[in-house]
């Protein structure tokens, strides 16, 4: 994982309770169940925002914004930005989109 895309957040706890879940694979094969912050659409490309389920209390989490690469059926696959400028414009992009939650970038 690159060091820039962590990101670190701080929740109201309402808010916990709204969030949908997506379970991702990992190169290993190990599923883990995250939960979707949030998501947006830009110049054709759709990004979501995910914070680890079993983290959601932990002030400390990190969350990764994924970008969706491939539909497949009722499957997406998601990835994580390696642009960095690519990174820095969507992560701009949700902390603005919402009031909700606080993203402060690591860098």
């Amino acid at each position: 994982m690159f060091e820039k895309e962590i990101i670190k957040m701080a929740f109201d706890d309402e808010l916990i309770e709204e969030f949908d879940t997506i379970m991702l694979t990992d190169e290993n094969g190990v599923e883990t169940e995250f939960m979707i912050i949030d998501s947006l659409e830009t110049e054709g490309n759709s990004y979501i925002l995910v914070l680890e389920a079993a983290l959601i209390d932990d002030e400390d989490a990190e969350a990764m914004i994924l970008k969706k690469v491939c539909e497949d059926g009722e499957e997406d696959s998601y990835e994580l930005i390696e642009d960095d400028a690519e990174f820095d414009k969507v992560a701009d992009l949700f902390a603005a989109q919402s009031e909700d939650y606080d993203v402060e970038i690591e860098e």
